[in-house]
């Protein structure tokens, strides 16, 4: 009985097959397979709460990319709203240079 025997344990190995006097054995999770699942599940739960922090970060900048938009479109409109304004202070210009040349001619008088 050896290596050639199709029955016998040393056979079986020989031969790489499992039958009725050689049982396979049973995949036992061992610790290490344990600890490298809790690992993997952490590292997951890790990456996915850093994916949530930069699409909260990406929501925030497009936010205030938003309103500084809504802030330029705003002075945009008071610009286009004041050439009124500028004509005004022109006037006001005018008139305190009149009121200058006025008090000048009064003091060469």
């Amino acid at each position: 009985m050896g290596k050639g025997d199709k029955k016998t344990k040393r056979g079986k190995i020989v031969r790489g097959t499992f039958g009725v006097r050689r049982r396979k054995k049973k995949n036992k999770e061992t610790l290490r397979d344990i600890k490298a699942k809790h690992v993997r599940a952490e590292a997951k739960a890790k990456a996915e709460e850093v994916v949530k922090q930069e699409k909260a970060k990406v929501e925030e900048k497009a936010e205030a990319k938003a309103k500084a938009e809504e802030v330029v479109k705003e002075e945009k409109a008071k610009v286009e709203d004041k050439p009124d304004a500028k004509a005004k202070a022109e006037e006001v210009v005018k008139q305190e240079k009149a009121k200058v040349e006025e008090k000048a001619e009064a003091k060469a008088k």
